[in-house]
């Protein structure tokens, strides 16, 4: 209805734009002696342009060939609906009682055609650019979707290739420690792998995803348990996290990854051990977690690509973007691990 209502109007413009023009060659051109003129006119243009209106939409898609075939197709089937169209007006107008019109059908002929190629030829073009955008359109949209789609399925299958570098690097030193308990305490290796079976059951169900920072702290402190059984005294640690934040969600096995390399750095090369500290805070929209140790430090420029830390970056990277951070700081002594995620 609304395109018949544009017709409707287009056709008033037409019939009113011939009087216009045609009160130029007028002599008395006054608004009563034009009247006329614009009703027969407006007849002629609405009569044909409903026909075309109706008629074009179904035709115009069927056009086929080059272009100099489509336009003669085009230019025969506009010459067809402005004959028939105008026929139409003709017969309603000097069949109809009202208005005394004296009319000849050739000369009224004339002018309905050549408009009628026109106006029509016109709408051809603008309705045939409007589809080409419409297309051009609907094709970026297309690819940019299927752009959109790649670098998603590109980013899930790096981070699960990231994830699956955590949990063998978790199990190889776990299993380590183990290893070293199998002669010497036999219970307590058999402790150790319940513990270990019952962390990896847990980590395999949660393989790629965000965890509560509950159960993230379940891992480490079980990790950090199995692991002081290797250590004993040497391995010592706290937790300092609020219980408003405990169900903050964030990468599973993040912390157990800060909390193996104090081991490794700070536990494993010292006499004395090294005390391991666990800390979650909560800053404006960011949440930062940190694990500190008071082991001799290390310098990041020093670790090999693939490392704990780098994979670590790289899962937040994939997961938050430039959202997330992850910083180093030596203290005095000793050495701080911090990564900021948001709320």
């Amino acid at each position: 209805m609304r395109h018949l209502f544009n017709i409707l109007v287009l056709n008033t413009f037409v019939a009113l734009m011939l009087i216009l023009i045609t009160s130029v060659f007028m002599r008395d051109p006054r608004p009563e002696r034009l009247l006329l003129p614009f009703v027969v006119s407006w007849i002629y243009a609405t009569t044909i342009g409903c026909i075309c209106w109706w008629v074009l939409p179904r035709i115009a898609p069927r056009i086929r060939g080059s272009v100099v075939i489509r336009w003669l197709q085009l230019l025969l089937i506009l010459f067809v609906l402005g004959l028939g169209g105008g026929t139409l007006a003709f017969l309603v107008m000097i069949s109809q009682p009202f208005l005394r019109l004296q009319l000849e059908y050739i000369p009224s002929m004339i002018p309905c055609i050549l408009i009628t190629l026109l106006i029509g030829s016109i709408s051809y073009v603008v309705e045939e650019a409007r589809h080409r955008l419409q297309a051009t359109t609907l094709e970026l949209r297309t690819k940019e979707l299927e752009r959109e789609r790649a670098l998603k399925a590109a980013s899930e299958a790096k981070l699960q290739n990231l994830e699956s570098r955590v949990h063998p690097h978790f199990l190889f030193n776990t299993l380590n420690s183990i290893s070293s308990l199998v002669r010497s305490n036999p219970e307590q290796a058999e402790a150790m792998i319940e513990r270990l079976a019952a962390l990896l059951r847990f980590s395999l169900d949660r393989h790629g995803k965000l965890v509560s920072l509950a159960d993230e702290m379940k891992i480490t402190r079980d990790y950090l348990e199995i692991e002081k059984a290797r250590f004993g005294e040497r391995l010592r640690f706290r937790f300092e996290v609020p219980d408003e934040l405990l169900d903050t969600q964030l990468p599973a096995m993040s912390l157990q990854t800060l909390a193996e390399n104090s081991v490794k750095y700070a536990v494993g090369v010292q006499r004395n051990g090294a005390e391991i500290r666990i800390r979650a805070t909560q800053t404006n929209q960011l949440i930062e977690f940190e694990v500190a140790d008071t082991g001799p430090g290390f310098s990041p420029d020093s670790l090999s690509a693939g490392h704990g830390l780098d994979t670590l970056k790289q899962r937040l990277d994939s997961l938050y973007g430039d959202r997330a951070t992850l910083s180093t700081r030596r203290l005095e002594p000793g050495m701080e691990v911090a990564f900021r995620i948001p709320c």
